[in-house]
């Protein structure tokens, strides 16, 4: 949250959005803006805390599912070219469909 400089003086103001549009909360520059700054600057550090120990989590479970999603892809592909040697088409990337070799009427 900033410290704006008006002059030789510095005030805190905290910004936030009512109905859409971004508002200016003043709050000065005695104790209660010194104060309402380390709050804010407090929520920040757990935030942040918060988003370094989500990251590491989805680091993590990339790492040890890593395996698994290479064999699902090899998997797809042994799917896909059995289905082609046997005649098989994949129609519009979608439903795979067994060719038609025009009619026998």
């Amino acid at each position: 949250m900033p410290w704006v400089r008006r002059g030789r003086h510095r005030y805190y103001v905290r910004r936030r959005r009512v109905r859409g549009a971004v508002v200016r909360q003043p709050f000065g520059r005695g104790p209660e803006a010194q104060l309402a700054a380390a709050l804010a600057a407090q929520r920040q550090r757990e935030r942040e805390a918060q988003w370094a120990r989500q990251r590491q989590e989805r680091d993590r479970w990339e790492a040890e599912t890593s395996t698994l999603q290479r064999l699902i892809e090899v998997s797809d592909l042994l799917v896909q070219t059995a289905l082609l040697a046997t005649g098989y088409h994949q129609h519009a990337h979608g439903n795979w469909r067994r060719r038609q070799h025009g009619s026998s009427a």
